[in-house]
């Protein structure tokens, strides 16, 4: 599809109904946490009331810690179900910047990824070929995460198929497509930048409430 019909960021999450995130995905993550690749995924969703944009960005709770995850995030831009990996693009409105973050205290109970405005997220762009981006986070200006998505085990036209073959996509749908190695937590004052050549630049600053 690609192109955006002129719509910003916040034009397009105010369509979203859903934000369907894939597990370990980058090869050098699943090192990282001794996983094995695998021939299928691991996909959790969000509520569009995750998504959030702009620079202050406020927790909803000070009793959990999170995890900071930069990752390209897919907007769909028409439905689409069943779809082949031939014809997945087809169906893509854009791409972002994203902070998929993580309470890492709910592994276990489900509620890690069920938190309002955990998703921060940034300008749109349309156009790019999305398995040749490159990704950076960095914490108060330390840099901590930077991978390529072609180092994905899975490809970004797999997911958005896999995905299609269980559930519809629908116009302003959010994927989040996996993070490199070495997350981070997110303490009260730090200062998120979330970088790419092909995607841009997103800062934003954390704060408990």
């Amino acid at each position: 599809m690609q192109g955006g019909a002129g719509l910003s960021i916040e034009q397009w999450i105010a369509k979203t109904r859903k934000v369907v995130g894939i597990g370990p995905n980058f090869k050098a993550f699943r090192a990282e946490k001794g996983l094995a690749d695998s021939t299928d995924s691991t996909l959790f969703l969000k509520s569009p009331e995750s998504l959030v944009t702009g620079e202050r960005i406020e927790l909803p709770t000070r009793l959990t810690e999170f995890i900071c995850e930069v990752e390209m995030a897919v907007i769909i831009g028409k439905e689409a179900a069943n779809l082949t990996e031939e014809q997945a693009l087809d169906v893509v409105a854009g791409y972002a910047l994203a902070n998929d973050m993580t309470a890492s205290a709910h592994f276990h109970d489900g509620r890690f990824k069920l938190f309002d405005r955990t998703t921060p997220i940034g300008p749109f762009v349309s156009g790019i070929d999305p398995m040749d981006v490159t990704l950076e986070m960095r914490v108060n200006g330390e840099l901590v995460q930077r991978d390529h998505t072609s180092r994905m085990l899975f490809s970004v036209p797999w997911q958005i198929a896999h995905i299609s073959s269980m559930m519809t996509l629908r116009e302003g749908d959010v994927l989040l497509t996996g993070t490199p190695a070495n997350p981070r937590p997110c303490n009260d004052g730090d200062v998120i930048e979330l970088s790419s050549p092909e995607l841009g630049y997103y800062k934003h600053i954390i704060h408990r409430r």
